[in-house]
């Protein structure tokens, strides 16, 4: 009898026009990985018996979904669970960022940018003392704790150093291709290849900022035919499993 328990390294990457798979980029630890396939279909019941017994069935639809579980908070991840473009941040600096028209005492105010240093803030033409403030250096925002004397438009001047910033919502449903390599630890660590060729994948379902326990992701999609590939060939439309 041969059993399976699987390990192994999924990666997911762009098609080309004609379907073919450009650099699939591994997604990191998944601790969790299923394909669920399934078909609709028409049954037909004789009319002649006097049991309408079941004479047909048809299968009107095919079908695969696709979830794993993902753990590593990388950029490609971030971008395909949110939809999401990634932009660098290189070093630069900022001068009489605006801030707010009035300060007041414990708001939190947010700088443009992130990772910040060398903050001056002015109050109009004035420059604020810095013990009337702190700053959040990492995370780009400064609070009033005095504001004696301090009138006028808020505005920073500060460096900053880079960062990576993944904006969401920014682009159309990714269709990728997923591959498993991994390992049948059931059967002496035998290889097997999944590929999984056009992959609609869905938005996050939530991410669990905070927890008690290290954040993971699911991201789920429906597995769709490609139809530039033979539904009798040996690759099929929606995927293959290869044992080795």
């Amino acid at each position: 009898m041969t059993y399976f328990s699987g390990q192994g390294r999924v990666f997911i990457g762009s098609r080309d026009t004609s379907g073919n798979p450009q650099g699939l980029t591994f997604v990191g630890n998944v601790p969790d990985l299923k394909v669920s396939l399934s078909v609709e279909t028409l049954e037909h019941q004789e009319s002649q018996s006097g049991q309408r017994l079941t004479d047909l069935q048809l299968i009107k639809t095919k079908k695969g979904e696709f979830a794993c579980t993902l753990e590593e908070l990388i950029q490609s991840n971030l971008e395909l669970a949110l939809y999401g473009s990634t932009t660098t941040v290189t070093t630069g600096t900022v001068t009489d960022e605006p801030v707010i028209a009035a300060a007041e005492l414990s708001k939190l105010y947010l700088l443009g940018k992130q990772n910040v240093s060398t903050v001056v803030v002015k109050a109009g033409a004035t420059t604020v003392a810095a013990g009337k403030y702190t700053v959040n250096a990492k995370h780009g925002s400064i609070m009033f704790t005095d504001i004696t004397g301090v009138t006028g438009a808020i505005a920073a001047s500060y460096s900053y150093g880079a960062a990576s910033v993944t904006a969401m919502f920014t682009q159309p449903l990714p269709e990728r291709w997923v591959r498993f390599e991994g390992l049948n630890t059931a059967d002496a660590n035998k290889e097997v290849v999944i590929d999984l060729y056009r992959v609609a994948i869905n938005p996050a379902k939530d991410l669990s900022v905070i927890s008690a326990d290290l954040m993971k992701f699911e991201l789920s999609g429906q597995v769709l035919a490609d139809l530039t590939k033979a539904a009798a060939g040996a690759l099929g439309q929606f995927g293959r499993i290869v044992l080795l």
